[in-house]
């Protein structure tokens, strides 16, 4: 033990020796050719430094000394044989460690003062994701009705449960109250690229019918969504089953099945359903080049009316979209179309229907869109005439957090043909990291 120690001291010296010798260059070579003030400063440090030196030197032999005494001491005071002489050889290891600069080698560890990091930093990977989402519009209508109206409000909270699993909630609030918009649990990473969602959720009909009324490109659904499935578009509880083709003819195929409650008033039995409805979509996307996309979508639904009898709903939907990767912060086009078929039988008498919409948006500037949509919808109530509506809008984004929209919509209401034009002032607003998600 004791010639160990002596060879750290001899470390010590050695390392103590070449630290001094450098702190002397550093400190003289800057002094070389300057001005007397810096040759007396230099001159300074090279006398504390000698000093320091000897201060070290002192302390070694002072060590070493004290060695010797031990060496040539009764051979009983070795390490372990007496409480003194362990405690005096514990102080002498101490101070050799610090000498030499090794403050972990031979001897007890030296505590960390670095700040102790629990488990507990990590429980706030366990909260889940909520976001807030806000509606206000300020409706003219035919110069005869002007108003304010609290659109809707959103609280939308995600998280991902486990590897295997996901979770989604999201509550609607508006002047009518409060609704279950979407409320699911999803099953991602299944065998063959399949995913199960079971609860709540907006059904993937059609091309707009899975977005939120916040992330819609104008302020409402279509009409023929409208027309078909209610105001609010398309929302039942049940299951869907969505598979990620292998590719077999366009760059990605997708299959959607949801098995789902009949629960849709506009649609089938609403909360009186006896029967399930089954909806079925597949959906094709290519990329045509580095800046076009095509997508192209067939879907349907079935289910049963209150009075027992059929409804069917189909659709196709083809989107077209344009961004250039170098200029994608400024120029974007899309265009889509998308036609739909109702069929209906209820209390005996059957009804058929034929509606649709077709959609242009261009980026015009940085955060600035402007568009235009066209909607016509057959009434399904047998009592002949349409509905038609033109909507050209302008979109200026402020942040991705806030939206302003100014929008004009052109209607053509029923067999008389009635008209009414609706002046629109839209604010928009989003917080947390799910925003104006569009699927």
């Amino acid at each position: 033990m004791i010639g160990r120690l002596r060879r750290q001291l001899r470390r010590g010296r050695s390392s103590g020796a070449l630290l001094l010798l450098g702190l002397g260059v550093i400190s003289a070579g800057p002094a070389i050719g300057q001005e007397t003030s810096q040759s007396e400063l230099a001159a300074a440090l090279r006398a504390e430094m000698a000093a320091m030196r000897a201060e070290y030197e002192a302390r070694i032999r002072e060590l070493e000394s004290r060695l010797d005494e031990l060496e040539a001491g009764d051979t009983a005071v070795v390490e372990g044989s007496s409480e003194t002489g362990a405690d005096e050889l514990a102080a002498l290891r101490a101070a050799a460690q610090q000498a030499a600069g090794d403050e972990t080698g031979g001897g007890s560890p030296v505590p960390s003062t670095a700040p102790a990091v629990g488990r507990e930093r990590n429980l706030s990977l366990l909260n889940p994701e909520i976001s807030v989402t806000g509606i206000v519009v300020g409706n003219r209508v035919s110069d005869a009705r002007e108003e304010f109206d609290a659109q809707e409000f959103e609280l939308d909270i995600q998280s991902a449960l486990d590897p295997f699993s996901k979770m989604r909630f999201t509550l609607a609030i508006g002047e009518e109250g409060v609704e279950l918009e979407e409320g699911y649990l999803g099953y991602t990473g299944l065998p063959g690229g399949l995913e199960l969602l079971v609860g709540r959720l907006r059904q993937r009909f059609g091309a707009v019918n899975r977005q939120h009324l916040h992330a819609l490109a104008q302020s409402d659904y279509p009409l023929a969504y409208q027309a078909y499935f209610g105001d609010e578009g398309l929302a039942q509880t049940g299951l869907s089953f969505t598979w990620l083709l292998p590719r077999p003819w366009a760059t990605a195929n997708e299959v959607t099945l949801e098995i789902t409650n009949g629960e849709n008033e506009a649609a089938f039995s609403g909360e009186s359903f006896d029967d399930f409805s089954v909806l079925g979509r597949v959906k094709s996307f290519w990329q045509l080049s580095d800046a076009t996309y095509f997508e192209w979508g067939l879907s349907g639904i079935a289910g049963r009316t209150a009075s027992g009898g059929d409804s069917e709903v189909y659709g196709t939907d083809v989107t077209v979209s344009w961004r250039p990767p170098s200029r994608a912060k400024y120029r974007e086009l899309l265009w889509r179309l998308e036609l739909l078929q109702a069929e209906r039988e209820d209390l005996g008498v059957s009804s058929d229907s034929v509606g649709g919409y077709m959609s242009l948006e261009g980026l015009l500037r940085r955060n600035l869109y402007a568009g235009v949509r066209f909607d016509r919808v057959e009434s399904l109530a047998g009592l002949g005439g349409h509905d038609s509506a033109i909507t050209p809008y302008l979109t200026w984004w402020q942040s991705e957090y806030v939206r302003l929209r100014a929008e004009w919509a052109f209607f053509e209401l029923g067999p008389q043909k009635r008209s009414e034009d609706r002046f629109t002032l839209q604010l928009t607003w989003a917080a947390g990291p799910h925003k104006h998600e569009s699927y």
